[in-house]
């Protein structure tokens, strides 16, 4: 039992220092672009030490936050709360930062220098802030994408590979409910099932019926050639009125890997 344990807190110490090393990374990729963007207000353009300091802290945060969220912490918490919490921290940090950083400045330390240890203070703070209060209960609640498969008419699936067709419609489904923004699909020619495609969902939306869907994209993006007439009734070939009765699905998508795609001209 000790021994257990002892591995189950060596995995949580391996994991939290993971977890520190990224936040840094991505600290780190905020500074540069708060250091850089300071440098040319403050450096180039002369303006004064504060407003240059605070739009480029401004930068930083947006892009640390946005970044960190989602990949330092995993967390699927309701996005404006978590950013009305971390900007409840820069409320107390950019005052005492601002005023305590020209005060230094004042006095004739370097502006520049000055920044630097703000820096260093803002990512120890911040990351203690983030880990134990921000997203302290929804560390790891950011559900993974899954990979799912579906099958295409060749018409479609050739359409889909000449970049043509970005929008696959199918109903409302039990299997298509579980869907979400981010998951992958594996599209696979129904005729030559060696052929096939790797897609990533862009976006979903909802219809009560393929009439609406119908009206809400340009016939190209559904797969219609220009020549060809695009009608909603054409997928009834494909599923009856009980089939359609949660409603139908636009699902748009983006193809980002594709394996022995090519399909033979008829």
């Amino acid at each position: 039992m000790k021994t257990q344990n002892n591995c189950k807190k060596k995995k949580i110490d391996k994991e939290e220092v993971f977890r520190a090393l990224k936040f840094l990374g991505f600290s780190i990729s905020a500074g540069v672009i708060q250091i850089v963007s300071f440098t040319i207000l403050y450096e180039v353009i002369h303006w004064l030490w504060w407003p240059s300091y605070l739009i480029s802290i401004i930068l930083s945060v947006v892009w640390n936050f946005t970044f960190n969220r989602k990949f330092t912490f995993k967390s699927a918490n309701n996005v404006p709360i978590a950013m009305a919490w971390t900007l409840l921290y820069y409320a107390a940090f950019v005052p005492i930062s601002v005023f305590g950083g020209n005060a230094l400045e004042d006095v004739g330390w370097n502006g520049t220098l000055v920044t630097f240890i703000m820096m260093v203070i803002n990512f120890v703070t911040e990351f203690l802030w983030q880990r134990f209060f921000v997203f302290r209960k929804s560390i790891n609640t950011k559900p993974l994408p899954k990979t799912v498969e579906m099958k295409l008419s060749t018409s479609a699936f050739k359409r889909f590979v000449e970049g043509e067709k970005r929008v696959e419609m199918r109903i409302n489904d039990e299997k298509r409910k579980q869907l979400k923004e981010g998951d992958h699909i594996i599209f696979k020619n129904m005729d030559e099932e060696n052929q096939s495609f790797k897609a990533k969902i862009t976006k979903i939306v909802h219809f009560d019926s393929f009439e609406k869907l119908y009206q809400a994209y340009d016939k190209s993006a559904l797969g219609y050639f220009d020549d060809e007439e695009a009608h909603p009734q054409d997928m009834r070939q494909y599923y009856s009125d009980e089939d359609t009765k949660d409603g139908v699905l636009a699902i748009e998508v983006k193809i980002y890997k594709k394996n022995n795609a090519k399909t033979k001209q008829k």
